[in-house]
């Protein structure tokens, strides 16, 4: 996979965990508890996944046994912890060679099983597995009655760059989704 292609679709993945966070902090925790918490969780999850990741692609050893932490994080450091992993993974893909994407890592899973995988196959993973968990938030939010995010890829790109769809002369702010 070309390396633009992988730096296009982390900065996909940046704007739409932070899409998600924004749609996130107008869910009513006291009035919807128990999906605010399950919401939070589930994008604890993708972060951690994350964070795993970032190991294995470092050769590094990681402190989780989870995929998930016991505890629950609250929005805001969510939104602090998942900002800078996410900025991390856009200068290391900004950085990548097309040899040292295609390099297979070994690595272990948390339940200790082994994994081997290059290195574009591990981030290809993350922004696919992230968009199935934003996915599961969006569901939760429609079931209390918020509008979740066009976060589509399509409308990342139309939305970041207008002229993809002709409309040169439109601001970002003014492109259709």
């Amino acid at each position: 996979m070309p390396s633009s292609t992988l730096l296009s679709l982390f900065r996909y993945k940046a704007w739409a965990d932070g899409e998600l966070l924004d749609a996130l902090a107008t869910l009513d925790a006291a009035q919807d508890g128990e999906a605010h918490h399950t919401a939070l969780r589930i994008f604890n999850h993708i972060h951690v996944v994350d964070a795993i990741f970032k190991a294995n692609l470092l050769g590094e050893r990681h402190s989780f046994t989870a995929t998930n932490t016991p505890e629950t994080p609250t929005l805001a450091m969510l939104r602090t912890a998942i900002g800078k992993l996410d900025a991390w993974y856009l200068e290391y893909v900004a950085g990548l060679s097309q040899a040292d994407g295609e390099a297979v890592l070994s690595f272990n899973f948390v339940d200790g099983d082994k994994g081997q995988m290059s290195r574009a196959e591990m981030l290809l993973h993350l922004v696919t597995h992230g968009g199935y968990h934003r996915g599961a938030i969006g569901r939760i939010l429609v079931q209390c009655g918020i509008t979740p995010p066009r976060d589509t890829l399509t409308t990342f790109l139309h939305r970041s760059e207008p002229r993809r769809r002709g409309d040169a002369a439109l601001t970002d702010g003014e492109a259709r989704p």
